[in-house]
């Protein structure tokens, strides 16, 4: 059976527990991910433009194809740990969506142009992470019971009743959806339509035999699916590679590295994050802090960087066509936090949305944190005065590398701050390793409270 990972990570919808969500979001999984992106992969061969461009980054697309499955959760990659709404949340798409349709087709448009701004202007490893995400979608939508718009457990049932073995094209030549960005768009959304009535209608076909539990009958089928969405990845793909080729002829490079104290634990393995603003321009550092822009117009640009324990930096940069920026940047920890954004000071992606928190259901949502299990934290909430609002805490158990679907949900545990008791210590533990904040107030988080800021003790 394949399942979604979870990598030590958990996640929170309103509403819902940690757990609650992994398992909601793995019981919809489209098993075969891995297995089509790779078949796509090698129905390209070595010498595609893509896969050279791409270099060792290539073979990584069939773990990123996962990644929108990992909305607001830590995502695990080698030596590096990032938070997946890094390559899902950017200006145009400041929210999530639904993988199924009708939804999903919202995805295609504003991931295409975003894969391809990426091959053009950052590292391999950041284009192949962004490639990652828009294969999550257009695979999710080849997928059966989403094409068909089908829920519950004939969905969960029929797109995992699958020969994942079997999943292979061989014989198939990638075909080019066009040669400029909007011939190519047009193209690939013209191909979603036939992938999107090729399984659709096999999908609302299924139905019958996957309530009765007829597998024999449902699996031929949803391979037919698998191997239709396999060709349209190979198209996808090879189509990429051919428009990473194309960039502006008067254009810069600006590139640096990022130097800052790391918090202990598993934040220590997130990099920082660098956008610039009122752009749609961002990328992640490597390990060791260098970061690289390819292929930029021309500008002043204002940077943002932060990461995990470092307060946000923001500098200006002058880029000249031709020229190269170099750029070093020290992020300041004498006043460390491991809540991204906690003071809500940046709104990259959208304005009156602060980065790395989600509006949902009368509360402000964080991101989920992985802690050191021994640590002594401080969480503590700057309220503004006569605050009536209040900070919500949740936390869990850390949960194995792979979650069985049926697996017990893990007991979560909750505390709420206010501005008479805004402040929490706890040590962590392995029934206190994943943590989530949520700020619930009516208004804007700045307007209700100053930080909200998670900090390690020393020496406790």
């Amino acid at each position: 059976m394949f399942s979604c990972q979870l990598r030590q990570s958990g996640g929170l919808k309103a509403g819902l527990s940690l757990a609650v969500l992994f398992l909601v979001e793995t019981a919809r999984a489209w098993g075969p991910h891995p297995t089509i992106t790779q078949a796509a992969l090698d129905a390209l061969g070595a010498n595609d433009t893509l896969i050279r461009q791409l270099g060792a980054s290539a073979s990584a697309l069939t773990n990123y194809a996962w990644m929108g499955d990992f909305r607001r959760l830590p995502f695990e990659d080698g030596e590096q740990v990032f938070y997946a709404d890094d390559y899902l949340i950017f200006p145009g798409v400041s929210t999530h969506f639904d993988h199924i349709l009708p939804e999903v087709k919202q995805t295609y448009r504003p991931y295409f142009a975003r894969a391809v701004q990426a091959l053009r202007t950052e590292s391999p490893a950041n284009a192949a992470r962004w490639i990652g995400s828009l294969l999550h979608f257009t695979e999710d939508t080849g997928s059966p019971p989403h094409a068909a718009q089908i829920r519950g457990d004939a969905h969960t049932k029929m797109e995992n009743w699958v020969d994942a073995e079997l999943i292979a094209i061989p014989d198939y030549r990638p075909k080019s959806f066009g040669t400029s960005d909007e011939e190519a768009l047009l193209g690939f959304l013209r191909r979603m339509d036939e992938l999107i009535e090729f399984s659709g209608a096999r999908g609302k076909r299924l139905q019958v035999p996957v309530t009765v539990g007829d597998r024999k009958a449902v699996k031929p089928v949803v391979l037919e699916c698998a191997l239709e969405t396999s060709r349209v990845m190979a198209d996808l793909l090879h189509t990429l590679g051919h428009l990473s080729q194309k960039s502006g002829k008067e254009t810069g490079t600006l590139r640096g590295v990022i130097s800052a104290g790391l918090p202990t634990g598993p934040l220590a393995r997130f990099p920082a994050k660098i956008v610039l603003e009122g752009t749609s321009f961002s990328t992640l550092a490597d390990r060791s802090g260098h970061f690289t822009f390819r292929n930029l117009p021309p500008a002043r640009y204002q940077m943002a960087v932060f990461r995990p324990g470092a307060e946000l930096v923001r500098t200006s940069v002058e880029l000249e066509a031709g020229a190269i920026k170099e750029s070093a940047i020290t992020l300041a920890s004498e006043q460390p936090n491991l809540i991204r954004n906690g003071n809500f000071k940046l709104e990259w992606a959208q304005q009156r949305q602060p980065d790395c928190w989600y509006h949902s259901g009368g509360a402000w949502e964080g991101e989920i944190i992985p802690l050191k299990i021994g640590q002594r934290y401080r969480l503590s909430a700057g309220f503004k005065r006569q605050s009536n609002d209040e900070v919500v805490v949740r936390w869990t158990r850390y949960l194995p590398h792979a979650v069985p679907r049926t697996a017990p949900i893990p007991k979560f545990e909750t505390r709420t701050l206010t501005s008479k008791d805004s402040e929490f210590e706890f040590t962590a533990a392995e029934t206190l390793g994943l943590l989530q904040v949520s700020l619930r107030t009516k208004g804007e988080p700045a307007a209700a409270c100053n930080y909200i800021r998670l900090v390690p003790i020393a020496g406790k």
